[in-house]
């Protein structure tokens, strides 16, 4: 443990050391400020050179997985007003049409393939028109009747 962080070497590609270590989420793997994780605490002393690239890779590759990476479904052509392009994307809540600003959710009865470019343009229109959605403001809280002193 006194070892720790355990230099692995120098990356074959960038020349940049990999380090290994136990943080406070558990095993890892440092290499040019990014990270990868480790499934054990033994892996910090026992990965070599070979298994230590190949768990950055995997790392930096999983990275797009997580949201901002992800392909369209159908790319449906350029707006004709904001000269942006039309996507048709796989969101949380279902398939959207978004031109990188706006996000018009298709409606359940569409099939996210057969969208055309005119009801893109529609749905992000209509969106863009509504405006932004607001937010319920709370209520304050009621404040409470002092109590009566007894004489």
């Amino acid at each position: 443990m006194l070892s720790l962080p355990r230099v692995i070497g120098n990356h074959p590609e960038t020349g940049s050391l990999i380090s290994a270590s136990i943080g406070r989420y558990g095993p890892y793997l440092l290499h040019d400020g990014k990270y990868a994780r480790l499934t054990s605490t033994a892996e910090v002393f026992d990965t070599g050179m070979n298994a230590a690239v190949v768990k950055l890779a995997e790392a930096a590759a999983a990275k797009g997985q997580r949201g901002g990476g992800r392909e369209p479904l159908a790319v449906l052509g350029v707006h004709p007003e904001s000269a942006k392009e039309l996507k048709v994307m796989e969101g949380k809540y279902g398939p959207y049409v978004t031109d990188g600003t706006t996000h018009a959710t298709l409606p359940k009865s569409a099939d996210p393939a057969a969208v055309t470019l005119e009801e893109g343009i529609a749905l992000i229109d209509a969106k863009a028109a509504k405006g932004p959605g607001t937010k319920k403001k709370k209520a304050p809280a009621k404040k409470k009747a002092a109590a009566k002193k007894k004489a």
